[in-house]
């Protein structure tokens, strides 16, 4: 494999380097009679598109994924902030794994039922004002912004506008949805190419509750990966903790919480193809 850097020596599961513990990590892997493969859509499995409707993974990593859920050995889920429905469909899979949407507010089970997070009515109250002050400041026309409204967020876009374009929108919008994180209702979260304000369950939560229904069947320890990108990751980094193995997926580092980092495509190919050689031997 291709050198994958150490995030923070500090913070690993094992005091190894990157490459020495990627290959402890998938002989656990091969070992193990079940394992957890937890991952990110946007930005992790797929390059990013201003239009989200034309985002697709990269390419072979379908199959690769194909490869391990057939294997029967890993339970495979994605957690996305996107809606549960919309990851399925741009995934591709013939058989859609287990999905996670809107930060873990929905999960689609592969059998195409979906269990819905129900929220508080307080939380509900301030999600509809925070969408109202979006539509009547006027930022949105006036830089030509995409407002993305879900069941617990609303989310504006300025992906894809020129460097001077996307500064003033960082700026005029958190001025507007600032007040409403103040209170305990709502949180709001910059990541890359936007901000929002959500409520709810959030990317760790999902993790949180993936492992406490693992903990609950598995009568032994299994390994268990989470990769992602963005600033919404980090949840679910900090949650799974010292438990697995934590990655931050792209192509330009951050500071994160995650264990090491891959650079994408190439290196997201070479660790799927990893895992897929450890549940087939």
């Amino acid at each position: 494999m291709t050198p994958v850097m150490e995030c923070d020596a500090e913070a690993s599961i094992e005091a190894l380097p990157a490459e020495a513990r990627l290959d402890t990590f998938f002989r656990s892997v091969a070992g193990a009679y079940t394992s957890v493969l937890l991952v990110d859509f946007d930005g992790t499995l797929a390059p990013f598109r201003v239009d989200p409707a034309k985002v697709r993974p990269w390419a072979g990593v379908t199959r690769l994924l194909e490869g391990i859920q057939a294997s029967g050995r890993t339970r495979l889920a994605l957690v996305s902030g996107r809606p549960a429905r919309d990851v399925a469909r741009q995934l591709g899979m013939p058989q859609i794994p287990e999905v996670w949407g809107l930060h873990g507010a929905e999960r689609l089970w592969p059998d195409g039922h979906m269990d819905v997070e129900v929220l508080p009515e307080g939380q509900i109250h301030a999600l509809h004002a925070a969408r109202v002050a979006v539509r009547e400041s006027g930022v949105v026309e006036q830089l030509g912004l995409r407002v993305e409204e879900k069941g617990n967020a609303v989310v504006v876009h300025w992906r894809g506008k020129t460097a001077g374009i996307a500064h003033a929108a960082r700026d005029r919008m958190v001025a507007v949805l600032q007040p409403f994180a103040k209170s305990d209702a709502l949180e709001m979260m910059l990541f890359d190419g936007g901000v929002e304000v959500r409520c709810g369950r959030d990317k760790g939560d999902a993790v949180r509750l993936v492992l406490e229904e693992m903990d609950a069947n598995a009568p032994v320890a299994y390994p268990v990966a989470y990769l992602g990108d963005d600033v919404t990751d980090e949840h679910a980094f900090e949650a799974l903790g010292q438990r697995g193995l934590s990655i931050l997926v792209r192509r330009v580092w951050r500071p994160t919480a995650a264990h090491m980092w891959l650079r994408p495509p190439a290196q997201l190919r070479e660790f799927l193809s990893r895992w897929l050689a450890a549940v087939e031997g």
